[in-house]
């Protein structure tokens, strides 16, 4: 298959290293925990090279089902500042904090805030709500612990890459709707945010060229929603929800991504409504490029462009 000529050279170049450790799989037709090892495998080829930081802790703890693994980064003069929680993507089927960590290691040392993240159950084996319902209770437990954490409270933010930026966006309608203190911003990532799109960037760039395809997405969905209603369904699906009274959210889009559109949707619901809305397009970027911040500098622009905008925030 040729190479499109408007992906940035260097997501060529990391890709070519993924595929030398990982050959070109169907991971749809493999068993579930197959298909997420060689995708996670292919991720952690990006990783070496993590910036250091004076304190990186995995941590476990309390969730619905069960313990929960995550992750803390704090850089050099974190205290009394405030924290982005992060929310990895990876179609709910994949990754983990693993895979993500030289760029959450990245990240907390461009926004000069703590990073925590945490990895939460996956589909197929756990359809919507699990994930949502993990997410949940890491923020809530990194609120409790904040003060023990030297982070202040109300200044914690939320940010998450493809599935990720669809809990991240979830989790801050269900705290409205509880009438909890929402993140006090929220950074979207070429998000996911409703199936069955018919949009112009999934025929343009859906078909396998640019990495994640139309079909490829349709099964992540389906693995998540599995076999019965959503309730509520807008938290499956955000595009769907009421969104007044969101905190402020930056959406960052890769250019050449089957989900750019999902982004420009939902940017044109916030815009509707008022929303304080920062809407960013990466050019010549695809799906999944914040994990290959050690080869392509765009990535790491597009890092230092949303990190600090929370900063900011």
């Amino acid at each position: 298959m040729d190479q499109p000529t408007d992906i940035d050279p260097e997501i060529l170049w990391a890709r070519a290293l993924m595929a030398q450790a990982v050959p070109a799989l169907d991971v749809t037709k493999l068993p579930a925990a197959e298909g997420r090892r060689l995708i996670n495998l292919a991720a952690q080829t990006l990783n070496d090279g993590q910036p250091e930081l004076p304190r990186v802790e995995t941590l476990h703890i309390a969730g619905p089902a069960g313990t929960l693994r995550a992750r803390l980064y704090q850089p050099e003069a974190a205290a009394g500042k405030g924290a982005i929680f992060y929310i990895h993507g990876g179609g709910w089927f994949a990754c983990d904090v693993d895979t993500h960590d030289r760029m959450l290691r990245y990240l907390a040392q461009q926004s000069g805030l703590t990073v925590f993240a945490l990895d939460y159950r996956l589909a197929p084996e756990h359809p919507f709500p699990a994930a949502l319902e993990d997410c949940l209770a890491g923020w809530h437990w990194l609120h409790a612990e904040a003060a023990n954490l030297s982070i202040e409270p109300s200044r914690i933010c939320i940010a998450g890459d493809s599935a990720g930026a669809n809990i991240a966006l979830a989790l801050c309608i269900a705290e409205r709707d509880a009438g909890r203190p929402t993140p006090a911003a929220g950074a979207l990532l070429y998000g996911c945010f409703a199936p069955g799109l018919n949009t112009e960037s999934h025929r343009r760039y859906g078909t396998g060229p640019y990495g994640l395809t139309g079909a490829r997405m349709d099964w992540y969905w389906a693995n998540y929603l599995g076999s019965h209603e959503p309730a509520p369904p807008y938290l499956a699906a955000p595009l769907h929800a009421d969104l007044r009274g969101l905190p402020p959210l930056y959406l960052g889009i890769a250019e050449c991504d089957v989900l750019a559109d999902d982004s420009r949707l939902l940017a044109a619901r916030l815009r509707e409504i008022g929303s304080t809305l920062e809407f960013t397009v990466w050019p010549k970027l695809t799906h999944g490029v914040l994990q290959m911040t050690r080869d392509v500098r765009a990535a790491r622009d597009a890092v230092n462009d949303f990190a600090g905008w929370l900063r900011q925030q």
